[in-house]
């Protein structure tokens, strides 16, 4: 998946999910879980995992949303960019079906 800006990352989302997609998804992680509602609704699932939950000065979030056998997972420092990440890779990825 390649590196966006939040700017671009929020504007992408908001080509698959616009008028759904809250402002600024990629800035709170209650707004960023309202876009894991949203493709929840579509038929993925969704999981949020800390894989530093024994750190504390480490920080590292991975999301994955889940359709039928693929996964698609993003990790960062940030959770919010974590799911906004994987929610445009199961996006693009359905648009291409």
């Amino acid at each position: 998946m390649p590196k966006y800006s939040l700017d671009e990352l929020d504007n992408r989302l908001g080509q698959f999910l616009d008028p759904e997609l809250p402002v600024r998804p990629t800035s709170d992680v209650n707004v960023a879980l309202q876009v894991a509602n949203l493709l929840e609704s579509k038929g993925y699932s969704f999981r949020l995992k800390d894989m530093c939950p024994n750190s504390l000065s480490e920080c590292l979030w991975r999301a994955s949303f889940t359709n039928d056998e693929a996964e698609f997972a993003a990790e960062n420092s940030q959770s919010a960019i974590a799911i906004g990440t994987a929610a445009l890779a199961a996006l693009e990825s359905a648009e291409v079906i």
